[in-house]
């Protein structure tokens, strides 16, 4: 199995790129998986209050949603990646989309050189997104658009990227400035924080502090405790 992600900020081109790399991919006979990781401390895989929600609250440690066209497993806590990369036991590739603590290589869709050089780091392949249409190489690596110059993004994917045998050695998480930088991106306007009508804010030293939900229902308990 060889293992890949694709990093970026919002509207950068990280799906666009997975696309064109699946489709490569698949035309030249392999087989792939994908995953989406999401940082949003307010996201929730779940609807809160569904029956399967319920479930989880009720205690069950793996709940199993299956329908007609479709079947979805949910596990009410992150997994390691060998506990879920093991369901791709037996494909030739993984594709993940906006993983940036997995310890693999990596392709950096960006809008511009700012937010590319952010998130490059040593494993970085190549450079493409939005970017692609101003810029053919960045910090000596190249910049590949995701449909024009998907041949050659795909044949550097395949040489680069080594064969991996052992997941667990994929379970000690990356961190670095990227890590926080995509984190307080997420804050600054995604789904899960503009909706959200009765959200925490926590500032230390004028920098705000990203919470967990479990962590924000511990303050807003606190704080209705001592009103």
């Amino acid at each position: 199995m060889k293992i890949i992600t694709i990093v970026g900020i919002r509207g950068a081109g990280k799906t666009t790129v997975l696309e064109c790399l699946v489709r490569e991919l698949r035309r030249r006979g392999r087989s792939v998986g994908t995953a989406k990781s999401v940082f949003c401390p307010a996201f929730h895989m779940d609807k809160p209050g569904s029956n399967t929600d319920r479930h989880a609250k009720a205690g069950a440690q793996i709940i199993a949603a299956r329908g007609e066209m479709e079947t979805t497993l949910i596990y009410p806590r992150k997994l390691k990646p060998s506990e879920w990369l093991i369901s791709f036991a037996g494909l030739d590739w993984v594709l993940c989309e906006g993983d940036y603590e997995l310890p693999v290589n990596r392709i950096v869709a960006a809008h511009g050189e700012a937010d590319a050089l952010d998130r490059i780091n040593d494993r970085t392949l190549a450079l493409s997104g939005l970017i692609a249409n101003e810029s053919q190489t960045l910090s000596g690596l190249p910049v590949l658009h995701p449909e024009k110059d998907i041949q050659a993004l795909c044949d550097l994917a395949e040489r680069e990227t080594p064969e991996i045998t052992d997941l667990h050695r994929l379970d000690t998480a990356l961190t670095g400035d990227d890590i926080a930088l995509s984190r307080a991106f997420c804050a600054q306007g995604c789904k899960g924080h503009a909706h959200k009508k009765n959200g925490v804010q926590v500032m230390v030293n004028g920098e705000k502090l990203m919470l967990t939900p479990e962590q924000e229902a511990m303050i807003l308990s606190w704080h209705a405790q001592a009103r």
